[in-house]
């Protein structure tokens, strides 16, 4: 906990304590900020759906080994 405390403390005390940047954000920074937060999103959903797919496929195997080989060897 006093380690979050000192982290929150020291961020204020560079926050107020820094000088004007002079800076500003470019307009595309807003697109490509969305691109990799979309991509992020849709990377995180085809990554669980492949985990859940392996799941499924290694409990259908430990569940029926029989009926699985069966299928293996007819190809």
């Amino acid at each position: 906990m006093s380690r979050t405390v000192n982290l929150i403390t020291a961020t204020a005390c560079i926050l107020l304590i820094s000088r004007s940047a002079n800076a500003y954000i470019d307009p595309g920074s807003g697109s490509y900020l969305l691109q990799i937060l979309f991509a992020g999103l849709l990377g995180g959903v085809f990554a669980t759906k492949s985990m859940i797919g392996n799941l499924k496929s290694a409990v259908s195997r430990k569940l029926h080994p029989a009926k699985n080989d069966d299928i293996t060897n007819a190809r």
